[in-house]
């Protein structure tokens, strides 16, 4: 399941890298190598899995991972020390790490932190395609259609839209089918799915009508 991904790995420390790597290796991965956080962040890469060392002078772990899910690439993040505390583990788990290893590595630990790691990679991947097929298709929508699904997805009724919108239910019927059949959605509540995938609320229409 791991050999699909790629393993980055972070560490100011080049004995303990190579070190790193070389147990990768026997369970035939390969390693990237950063020394510091902001040598990767420099250049996100667009996949993998994050195995980062928790020192000071390495950066912020927690900053670290608000700017992965800013970037929109939430890698799988996994952190390692010498020896850290249980308060410390917590913290960094709690600030956006999936795992927290002791160095040297356990190998059965190790290779149930790659499982974790790669399964959710998987899902977000799975997510991330999911969710830029439907903002492909949103973005086929017109200004009016647009308008219509956003007030779906606050829950209007076809005459509360029309009101909103000064149009006629009727009107509101052909924007909504039309609306849908872009989306190829089977139902209201199909669309509305669709549009969550996409981001779609009614702040949005602004930004996905000028997109």
């Amino acid at each position: 399941m791991t050999s699909r991904w790629h393993i980055h790995v972070i560490d100011p420390d080049f004995r303990r890298r190579a070190g790193i790597a070389y147990e990768l290796s026997r369970l035939n991965l390969h390693a990237e190598i950063y020394e510091t956080l902001e040598e990767f962040c420099a250049r996100i890469p667009e996949d993998g899995m994050v195995f980062v060392a928790d020192k000071p002078d390495c950066g912020d772990l927690t900053e670290f991972a608000n700017v992965l899910g800013a970037s929109g690439r939430a890698l799988p993040l996994a952190a390692y020390s010498t020896n850290p505390s249980p308060q410390r583990i917590v913290e960094v788990v709690l600030g956006g790490a999936l795992d927290y290893l002791r160095w040297p590595f356990e190998p059965q630990l190790l290779e149930a932190t790659l499982d974790r790691l790669s399964d959710l990679g998987e899902r977000r991947a799975r997510q991330a395609r999911r969710g830029a097929m439907a903002k492909a298709a949103v973005e086929h929508l017109s200004e009016r259609e647009l308008e219509v699904l956003g007030l779906m997805i606050e829950g209007n009724s076809n005459k509360e839209i029309g009101r909103q919108l000064s149009i006629s239910p009727r009107t509101v019927e052909i924007h909504r089918a039309n609306m849908m059949r872009k989306l190829n959605a089977r139902s209201p509540s199909d669309a509305v799915r669709l549009a969550m995938l996409a981001g779609v609320d009614r702040g949005d229409d602004e930004h996905l009508i000028a997109a």
